[in-house]
């Protein structure tokens, strides 16, 4: 294996793993939106509107 194909398959894996980190930002910001919004949904369904709690 020579020097420039070394040099190929670490900007290959840098680009791999930059893409990688993305995607799964992406889905780790998607999935914690989900869970508030869920969670909302949770405690308004607890207290009703219209309901005044002391």
């Amino acid at each position: 294996m020579n020097f420039q194909a070394g040099i190929k398959f670490i900007v290959f894996l840098v680009i791999f793993g930059v893409t990688n980190y993305l995607m799964m930002m992406r889905r780790y910001e998607n999935d914690t939106k989900k869970k508030k919004l869920l969670q909302h949904k949770k405690i308004a369904r607890l207290y009703p509107k219209g309901s005044f709690i002391f």
